[in-house]
């Protein structure tokens, strides 16, 4: 099992679904135990004399004890979560006495999702098959069976349902805006050559560590600032007042939301365009650079694989400064680690692409959005993910992410 694991996909069963799937060996099985709880419950009232209400009431009493301790065994069923990490399946009680239940994928041996109509349930089912055993789970109308089946296939496990086949493609990821290109029409190849060691990076472990700073400072000195304040509450507890007590700890709370907001809406944007102005400077002292650093006309872009767009935590292969250049019809990057040279009419894809993180049957998932180019490359397919770099302040919702992937994408379509 690996340390980290990353979420898939999750929900919560219908209540009571446990209870209401038991069949009748499992009911009589409960009633007899009840009935015998109520029978200790009584010879213990009766013979020590201490009958309430007569013998009617000591029967009534003893047998709600019966019952009601009885009916407390079954709290943790009354529902599941389930939840589908990217090497197992887990699914544990929600409430009362903790259990869970783990299915490594090594040792699935398959998966049946059921419809509704499959089982004569008003929602979903999913039987997970294991040496010698079945295990069954409902899945609430709110999960889609077909995404959950993506998910599943994606994750490399056997599975079925009725009206479903496996797709080659990634459905997480999908075409907003595209350009149309004659393949007939497309001719020549990228030009792509790394930076010299002599040239160094565009930015140094140093310029790296102070961006760091200024998006995760404050939050660290936050949490830093929370663990002194619990320990200080923790030795001091006794001899503090209330009025202190929330004075320190509504102080290191709100020190640690306020830290965090800045983080997401200032931050990171602030370190984003330190790292800009840097990069600038430091390329005008590479001896091979295509551009002297100062031109307005550098757009900003961070290049992604398509393997991590989709991914929870996304990291870039390269970033630096793209050029349309429409005089001499050429795309022209001075990257952190490569340069390259790409004729527009090398062009055999230009587009749009939305990428959901995580689920696509999660509804709140995040979202983003790459203009995506393709082009040969020694008589290869080479291909590209660019998010052009945000610097404003504010929140960089999904709406934000896709007007900057429009405005590149404007550009590259009056070039083209």
């Amino acid at each position: 099992m690996k340390l980290f694991s990353s979420t898939q996909i999750s929900w919560a069963e219908p209540w009571f679904f446990l209870i209401r799937i038991r069949e009748a060996w499992g009911w009589r099985r409960r009633i007899l135990l009840a009935i015998g709880i109520s029978i200790v419950m009584f010879l213990g009232i009766y013979f020590l004399g201490n009958q309430i209400g007569g013998l009617p009431g000591t029967i009534g009493i003893s047998l709600a004890a019966g019952y009601v301790l009885v009916a407390l065994l079954d709290v943790g069923n009354v529902q599941r979560d389930v939840t589908v990490y990217d090497d197992r399946i887990v699914v544990s009680s929600s409430m009362g006495r903790g259990w869970s239940e783990t299915f490594k994928f090594d040792a699935v041996n398959g998966i049946q999702l059921m419809h509704p109509a499959d089982w004569g349930k008003p929602y979903g089912g999913m039987l997970i098959a294991v040496t010698n055993d079945t295990f069954l789970v409902a899945v609430p109308n709110k999960v889609p069976l077909g995404a959950l089946a993506n998910i599943l296939d994606r994750l490399g496990l056997a599975v079925t349902l009725t009206d479903w086949e496996p797709s080659d493609s990634d459905t997480r990821v999908g075409i907003t805006d595209e350009i149309e290109l004659d393949p007939a029409s497309v001719h020549g190849e990228i030009d792509i050559q790394p930076v010299e060691d002599h040239e160094g990076p565009l930015l140094a472990p140093w310029q790296i560590a102070i961006q760091v700073v200024i998006g995760l400072g404050p939050l660290f000195l936050a949490l830093i600032g929370a663990i002194v304040v619990g320990v200080i509450l923790f030795r001091n507890w006794e001899a503090m007042s209330v009025l202190d007590k929330s004075l320190y700890g509504g102080g290191a709370f709100i020190a640690v939301v306020t830290a965090f907001v800045y983080l997401i809406l200032v931050g990171q944007f602030i370190a984003a365009s330190y790292g800009i102005s840097a990069s600038r400077k430091r390329m005008q002292t590479r001896p091979n650079a295509m551009f002297g650093g100062m031109e307005d006309d550098l757009v900003v872009v961070e290049l992604f694989a398509r393997e991590s767009w989709t991914a929870t935590v996304s990291k870039s292969t390269d970033f630096g400064f793209l050029r349309i250049d429409r005089q001499q019809a050429k795309l022209l990057f001075e990257g952190n680690k490569f340069r390259w040279t790409l004729p527009i009419s090398a062009l055999a894809t230009c587009r749009i692409e939305e990428s959901i993180v995580g689920s696509e049957a999660d509804e709140n998932a995040d979202k983003r959005y790459y203009v995506v180019i393709e082009a040969g490359n020694n008589g290869e397919s080479w291909e590209t993910g660019m998010i052009y770099t945000r610097t404003e302040l504010g929140n960089d919702i999904p709406e934000s992410r896709y007007n900057r992937a429009q405005l590149l994408f404007t550009q590259l379509a009056e070039a083209l």
